[in-house]
């Protein structure tokens, strides 16, 4: 929620606080440490407290998993007495909470909150349907599930709605969804009466425009299972959809009102820092808002050691402290004869100075050239400020660099040795300054082109059959195909419409419908690392997969793909030369496939060794990995004029791992390698490229794509036909001097 709006108090939340309020729990997040600390839970993706201009809240995104569930837990206890009784007086308690739809997935729908009660929901499961264990389950107190009948609307729910028949079957009445609106707050607020068991619901907008309200019935005992279903709401569940889901969750609070004086614990949170209401910059200031309720009287001793007494009516409940002192700030609240327990807070006025910025390698090139990836973070940082980075690079040849104001993740690529500084800066903070030394030149080890393999080359890797790939239905490999995101923008074709946005030409080199091109995505039946064959079980099968995990040099010199068994295994050759091989069963990886100048793909989905293995490094190398996805959300597309152009040009996310930090040495040989995976169908690998520092042992010859080939390279790794000119080249893995 805005959390401007809560400088109404605490009162405007639950529109009917008054003296005598008790609150059995509260979180807003302001003040909680991390998500953990705050009672709550994730199965895939991620969860976050984070912070915008109005305060904290918690964040919960998918980040590329599939569904997953989060929750936040408190417990029964709330609701009970030290000797296990109920606290509440007649019966009755209010919940309040609020959400946000950040994102909503592209192709599932199935995304689900829900208040429950003695009944912990299943890991990565919808909660009112959950496919395991069978059946569904009754102990809820609302409920918001994403309508998943077909529509394909992401932001349709239904509210409520479920339904048991006399039958004892159980649905979700989809007919009555609302829509709701991404980006932006929803606030629910629950009525629970323990005694007839009757809920009454309301969801309304941020400006409390009604939404749905209703009231629901819960059942004394589960159908499911004949279990006692509890009143008592015990936390809040989230089941998200895939992939790109993000929910963000805020201001939960449980309470009843009471027909004694109560008084409720202040909240304290810091809201400002370094600068004044008027955005004055004030390095040591720091402004604290205490929220209390309508009905109780603010204590408190400033850092200073003054005290100070406050109305609701002076500040609505929402009363801000600002000290440039370091202290301890003390609060507490009363209500008639009743008196709270001390909030105690420490208070550093020093500057807030901000975390360095770290530039991490992410593309490098023969001598000192080098893309940085420059990333800061705030997540340590009080009130998580958006930080700014600023960049000066300086060449010991004349090369200068600079920019500024960019966001994390920004990228400066340099092509000589010098000195890169970094600053990061935020208004309120103290700048950081950090300097990176770009004196390390590196050159190249060996490559594995696989986009750029002649048919000859490929067929010689043992790859003896292709087929065509053009279809305009998705799904599979014609995700390479139909998804429409393999092309290039034709050169000279860019004209400007009435809009004023450029408009290019869009060429499919490879093809999306059969009838509109000649060039097609031609895929290579797949070949296995390691031929075992023989019956399952026996001792020839047997002894090879005792050897597998020492097999390299198979196919690609160097290089191990997939080296184990694969999801389909045994399998059988189709192509084998009689049938009554054909029936033969092996046991190796039959995953490897080649698209043609796209690259090589795992031939599988789920549950297979996808491992690469490169063989033969040093502690100092450098292993860059080139991906394309086929749902193109790494696919660049270029200018070009001519097809040949745009194979040479297209590439997809470079991916730098330091063998240093991420190789393994065998113990035994001292051998290190460097292990990656290579995803299902829908991705290719583009091209592996290893990059040693200039000047010592490790750079050795530039290895050939496949083994035993019988082409000459430069020394920099351009393939040539036969050398034309004197100087160092590499043939059959050695190095030759040409005179």
């Amino acid at each position: 929620m805005k959390k401007s709006l809560l400088t109404l108090g605490l009162a405007t939340l639950a529109m009917s606080s008054f003296a005598g309020e008790r609150i059995l729990y509260q979180q807003n997040f302001e003040t909680a440490a991390d998500p953990e600390a705050a009672g709550w839970t994730a199965y895939r993706g991620i969860i976050s407290i984070v912070s915008d201009e109005y305060g904290k809240f918690l964040e919960v995104n998918q980040n590329g998993q599939n569904q997953g569930t989060t929750y936040g837990y408190w417990g029964p206890e709330i609701y009970l007495d030290k000797e296990g009784n109920s606290v509440l007086e007649d019966g009755t308690y209010k919940m309040h909470f609020e959400f946000q739809i950040k994102n909503s997935d592209c192709n599932q729908y199935n995304s689900e909150i829900t208040v429950f009660t003695n009944h912990m929901p299943v890991t990565n499961q919808g909660y009112r349907t959950p496919w395991s264990p069978a059946g569904y389950w009754q102990n809820y107190l609302f409920d918001c599930s994403q309508l998943d009948n077909g529509t394909k609307d992401a932001l349709q729910y239904v509210i409520d709605g479920g339904t048991v028949e006399n039958d004892g079957s159980y649905s979700i009445d989809w007919a009555d969804p609302n829509t709701l609106a991404a980006n932006t707050w929803y606030l629910v607020d629950l009525d629970v009466n323990v005694n007839t068991r009757e809920v009454e619901y309301n969801v309304q907008t941020i400006t409390y425009e009604d939404v749905k309200s209703g009231s629901l019935t819960v059942p004394e005992t589960n159908i499911a299972d004949g279990s006692d279903i509890s009143m008592y709401a015990e936390g809040l569940f989230l089941s998200l959809a895939r992939t790109k889901t993000t929910y963000d969750i805020d201001n939960i609070k449980i309470y009843f009102d009471s027909e004694h004086d109560f008084a409720n614990e202040p909240t304290v949170a810091l809201t400002r820092l370094g600068k004044t209401e008027d955005d004055e910059l004030e390095l040591n200031l720091r402004a604290y808002t205490i929220n209390f309720l309508d009905g109780e009287t603010l204590h408190l001793i400033g850092t200073n050691g003054a005290t100070e007494e406050v109305d609701w009516a002076d500040c609505d409940g929402a009363y801000v402290y600002e000290t440039t002192t370091s202290g301890t700030l003390t609060a507490w609240t009363t209500c008639g004869d009743a008196e709270s327990e001390k909030v105690a807070v420490e208070v550093d006025c020093t500057p807030c100075k901000l975390p360095g910025v770290k530039a991490a390698i992410s593309s490098v090139d023969p001598g000192f050239a080098k893309t940085y990836t420059l990333t800061v973070s705030n997540t340590e940082v009080p009130l998580q400020p958006t930080i700014f980075i600023s960049y000066e690079f300086k060449g010991v040849n004349g090369e200068t660099l600079s920019d500024e104001d960019l966001g994390s993740g920004a990228k400066v690529t340099v092509s000589e040795e010098g000195t890169l500084t970094l600053t990061a800066s935020a208004f309120g903070y103290e700048s950081t300054t950090v300097t990176v030394k770009n004196d390390t030149e590196f050159g190249l080890k060996k490559q594995y082109d696989f986009a750029r393999m002649t048919e000859e080359e490929i067929m010689a890797a043992g790859f003896p059959e292709f087929a065509i790939l053009n279809a305009e239905s998705g799904g599979g490999f014609n995700s390479w195909t139909s998804r429409r995101y393999l092309y290039y923008r034709l050169e000279g074709s860019m004209t400007v419409n009435d809009n004023g946005d450029e408009v290019w030409t869009n060429v499919y080199p490879f093809g999306w419908v059969t009838n509109d091109n000649e060039d097609n995505v031609v895929k290579y039946t797949v070949i296995n690392n390691i031929d075992k064959a023989g019956a399952a079980g026996s001792e020839e099968a047997a002894e090879n997969a005792a050897n597998v995990d020492n097999v390299k040099d198979e196919v690609f010199k160097g290089l191990t793909v997939f080296p184990k068994t694969g999801k389909n295994s045994p399998w059988k050759d189709p192509y084998a030369e009689t049938e009554e091989l054909k029936q033969v069963p092996h046991y190796g990886t039959p995953n490897v496939g080649m698209l043609y100048h796209v690259g090589l793909f795992n031939d599988q989905t789920i549950n297979n060794d996808n491992t690469i293995i490169v063989h033969d490094l040093a502690a100092s190398d450098i292993v860059v990995v080139n991906k394309i996805s086929g749902y193109g959300g790494n696919v660049n597309h270029p200018v070009c004029a001519t097809n040949e152009e745009y194979y040479e040009q297209i590439a997809g996310d470079d991916t730098i791992y330091s063998v240093a930090a991420d190789g393994a040495t065998n113990e035994e040989t001292g051998e290190i390698s460097l292990s990656f995976p290579l995803y299902r169908i829908d991705t290719a690998l583009t091209y592996i490229k290893v990059y040693a520092p200039v000047g010592g042992d490790a750079v050795e010859a530039v290895e050939a794509v496949v083994a035993g080939d019988n082409y000459w390279y430069s020394i920099d790794g351009v393939r040539v036909a036969q050398p034309t000119r004197p100087g160092l080249y590499i043939h059959n893995g050695k190095k030759i001097i040409i005179k």
